[in-house]
C-alpha cells in the first residue's frame, strides 16, 4: 500500500478545500493527517459548516488507493445510517403537508404490513421504539448483494418475524424499522414512490446536488472507492446491494452536502420550527422513560458517555460536555464510516467519513467533536 507520508505535502495543492480565515485550519489539518497516515486509513473527507457558510471543507489520503486516486470535496461516500436523516426530511415534510401522521397505526398506510401484528406507529419506527429487528446475527444481511425491486420485497425479509418487544415497552436500534417507514411514505403519498419523495422534498429544495442513491451499477461522478480491513489489512470491500435499506442506509454523499442539509433544520424555514423541535426531543416510552432518539435523529450524547471507548476518556468527556444542545447520527456501512453532529446552539454542523469499514485507528466521532470544539474556540 502507498505511505500517506509520501503525497502528504502536494496533497494540500491537489484536493480542493474550503477555509474560513479565523478558522485554525492547521490544527485540524494535524488531526486529519495525523488519522489518515495509518495503513488502514486509505482517506477520509469531511465539512464543517454554519448558518454563514462553509467553514471547512477537505479531503485526505485516497478515494482510490490502487489508482492513486486523491480524496476531494467532490468524492461522494457511503453514509450509511445517517441516510436516516435524510428519510425523516422528507417524512416530516409529508407530515407537514398533512399527507401522514406519525400517530397512525402504519397498517393505513402499508398494506403489506400484518395486520395481525402489534399496533405500530411512524413515531415508534423513527425512534426505534417499536420493535422490530436488527441485522439477524448470523446471516449476514449486512452484506446482501441481491437487489430488490421495490420495498413490498423488501418488508418481506423481515414482516413475518416476531417482534423484539411490544411497541413502546422498549427501545432497539433497528435499520429495517426505516424499510417500513419508507413503504408507509409511498403509501401516505399515493403519486410517488419513495426515490421521488427524496428527490422532490429533501434533494431538490435543499439543493443537495451532491447526495445520490448508492446504485451499485450506475456510473455516478466521483464516487469514492469502499474498503475494509480484514485480520489487520486494508482490502477492498465486499460488493453490496442496498436497494433493501435506501431509507435506512442507502445513499452516498459529500459531508459538505451532509453539513448544508443538518445546518437548514436550524437556520433556514426548510421544515417549520416546531417540526424540528418534536425532531430533536427524546421519545417516551409507555412507562415515561426517555430513549436517547427524537424522531430520527440521536438526541445528546448520553450513550456515547457510557461507551467503553469513552466513558474513561476526560477529554472526550469535556469535549461533549461543551456541546450541550447536539443532536447528531452515526453511520456505519460495508465501505464507510460516518459521523455528523449538529450544534444548535451555535448552528454549526460537522460531517466525517472514511472510506473504509472494520477500522479502528481513525475515530470519526472524536474527529467530529475536536472539529466543532475548534470551530467554537474560533467564533
Amino acid at each position: 500500500m502507498l505511505r500517506r507520508a509520501v503525497f502528504s505535502s502536494f496533497l494540500l495543492f491537489l484536493t480542493p478545500s474550503v477555509f474560513a480565515k479565523d478558522l485554525p485550519s492547521g490544527a485540524i489539518n494535524a488531526l486529519f493527517e495525523e488519522a489518515v497516515s495509518h495503513d488502514t486509513v486509505p482517506g477520509i473527507t469531511m465539512a464543517l459548516g454554519n448558518d454563514k457558510g462553509m467553514l471547512m471543507a477537505k479531503g485526505y489520503g485516497f478515494a482510490d488507493v490502487e489508482n492513486h486516486v486523491p480524496m476531494t470535496t467532490d468524492h461522494k461516500v457511503r453514509i450509511g445510517s445517517v441516510s436516516k436523516l435524510i428519510a425523516t426530511a422528507g417524512l416530516m415534510r409529508l407530515a407537514e403537508a398533512g399527507n401522514i401522521d406519525l400517530d397512525k397505526p402504519v397498517t393505513e398506510y402499508v398494506s403489506a404490513w400484518p395486520a395481525d401484528k402489534p399496533v405500530i406507529t411512524l413515531r415508534q419506527l423513527t425512534s426505534h421504539t417499536a420493535g422490530i429487528r436488527h441485522y439477524k446475527e448470523g446471516a449476514n444481511e449486512f452484506l446482501l448483494n441481491e437487489s430488490y425491486p421495490d420495498i413490498d420485497s423488501a418488508l418481506a425479509m423481515f414482516k413475518d418475524d416476531p417482534l423484539l418487544f411490544a411497541p413502546g415497552t422498549d427501545h432497539r436500534y433497528s435499520t429495517f424499522a426505516w424499510t417500513l417507514v419508507s413503504a408507509a411514505m409511498e403509501g401516505a403519498d399515493a403519486s410517488r414512490d419513495f426515490r421521488a419523495i427524496i428527490n422532490e422534498e429533501v434533494f431538490a429544495p435543499l439543493k443537495l446536488d451532491n447526495t445520490v442513491f448508492d446504485d451499485q451499477y450506475t456510473i455516478i461522478d466521483h464516487r469514492a472507492r469502499p474498503y475494509t480491513v480484514l485480520e489487520g489489512e486494508l482490502i477492498n470491500a465486499p460488493q453490496t446491494d442496498h436497494s433493501y435499506k435506501w431509507a435506512g442506509g442507502g445513499f452516498i454523499s459529500t459531508p459538505s452536502d451532509i453539513v448544508r442539509f443538518a445546518v437548514a433544520h436550524v437556520a433556514s424555514d426548510y421544515l417549520k420550527p416546531e417540526t424540528t423541535r418534536a425532531m430533536f426531543t427524546p421519545a417516551t416510552l409507555n412507562n415515561g422513560e426517555t430513549v436517547g432518539f427524537g424522531i430520527g435523529w440521536k438526541t445528546g450524547f448520553g450513550d456515547y458517555k457510557q461507551r467503553k471507548a469513552y466513558k474513561d476518556n476526560a477529554s472526550a468527556l469535556a469535549l461533549m460536555d461543551d456541546i450541550p444542545d447536539a443532536v447528531m447520527h452515526s453511520g456505519g456501512s460495508m465501505g464507510g464510516i460516518t459521523m455528523t453532529i449538529l450544534c444548535r446552539e451555535h448552528k454549526t454542523a460537522v460531517t466525517i467519513v472514511k472510506n473504509v469499514s472494520g477500522e479502528d485507528n481513525a475515530d470519526v466521532f472524536l474527529l467530529a467533536l475536536k472539529t466543532l470544539h475548534f470551530a467554537h474556540t474560533s467564533q
